[in-house]
């Protein structure tokens, strides 16, 4: 479209309205925020939740291959990792065998699944 002379004295002579800026949202530096301002007030604290079966059960089962015994937590949800941890500060003699962080399950090696089905029912109730 080419500008022609009658086209530039309309936009002159238009009611054109100046928009007041609005002020711009500022970021808070990384050092204001602490843990609790973040949305989940458990960040870092239990990130983790293993369900119950439909029979009030803990999923928690002893797997024996031969002459190896183990006990397998299975549908842990969440941060595995950090319920392996907390695993290991209620008995530090525990051994992971394996933590799976896709499919939801921890290999410990030994038969300790009356162990853990206490502390779940103590801690995860």
């Amino acid at each position: 479209m080419r500008v022609s002379q009658r086209l530039l004295i309309t936009v002159k002579r238009a009611d054109v309205r100046i928009i007041p800026k609005q002020p711009i949202y500022e970021i808070p530096s990384l050092s204001s925020i602490t843990y609790k301002d973040l949305p989940d007030p458990k960040f870092g604290n239990k990130t983790y939740h293993v369900p119950m079966t439909k029979f009030k059960h803990w999923p928690v089962y002893p797997k024996i291959q031969g002459s190896r015994r183990q006990t397998e937590i299975k549908r842990v949800q969440g941060d595995v990792v950090q319920l392996s941890k907390d695993l290991l500060k209620l008995n530090p003699n525990l051994i992971i065998a394996k933590v799976n962080t896709t499919a939801g399950y921890i290999n410990i090696k030994g038969d300790v699944t009356e162990e853990i089905k206490q502390y779940f029912n103590r801690e995860l109730k």
